[in-house]
């Protein structure tokens, strides 16, 4: 696979001007569809192009921002319009296995608001959970509002990430793989804290409805 990114990452240092930008949102919106193109790598080499001056820094930004959401947006759409016979899709049965389908779909139904977030986060489940998310009817600006507030954050160290490292493949491979890595604890830091949290307060729910009852009826309370 280190090959394949190294690849890539030359053959779009290739490019410039509209070119570039337009082989950047192509290949983030066909990672995006659920097609194994890494997501990062695309991006890093946007920022290598504009430390090369092929493009400007923030132009390689948007460029990555505005693909990433399109194919996000892409699969959401096809979910929320078909449902369910997304399903039968070829492109939706060539690329998703039903594994990776059901695994979604148990993420979304424990709490939607926080998976659209994560995701961004999850290579292998996200597209998958984007596409659950139209067919369960997350609604658009939980969805949007969420997944543009990732993408906020992956987006820019990504493509600074590349920018730093300029031309050097072998120090930009690696650099990726720690930033992946710490992206996978602080995810995993997030997480555990969500569900403590959710645990936390449904005991204080409890509690709070106890002493309501109580309250309301003298006979409930210890002798």
């Amino acid at each position: 696979m280190t090959g394949f990114k190294e690849k890539l990452i030359l053959t779009l240092s290739q490019l410039e001007g509209l070119h570039a930008y337009s082989a950047i949102v192509g290949l983030l919106l066909i990672c995006g569809l659920g097609v194994p193109i890494p997501e990062d790598i695309t991006l890093i080499a946007a920022g290598i192009l504009s430390a090369l001056g092929s493009i400007s820094l923030w132009g390689a930004m948007v460029a990555g921002f505005f693909g990433v959401l399109l194919g996000d947006a892409i699969l959401y759409t096809i979910g929320r319009v078909y449902g369910r016979r997304a399903f039968q899709l070829p492109i939706i049965r060539s690329i998703m296995t039903p594994r990776r389908i059901s695994l979604a779909e148990r993420k979304i139904m424990r709490n939607s608001h926080f998976i659209c977030f994560t995701a961004r986060f999850l290579p292998g489940l996200r597209s998958p959970i984007f596409l659950m998310s139209g067919i369960m009817g997350v609604r658009p600006l939980v969805f949007y509002g969420l997944d543009g507030f990732a993408a906020l954050i992956s987006v820019p160290i990504w493509v600074y990430l590349g920018h730093w490292v300029g031309q050097n493949i072998d120090t930009a491979l690696a650099m990726a793989q720690k930033v992946q890595l710490s992206f996978a604890g602080l995810i995993a830091a997030i997480i555990i804290s969500y569900l403590v949290y959710r645990r936390v307060a449904k005991r204080r729910r409890a509690q709070r409805l106890i002493q309501r009852m109580q309250t309301q009826d003298p006979h409930l309370n210890p002798k």
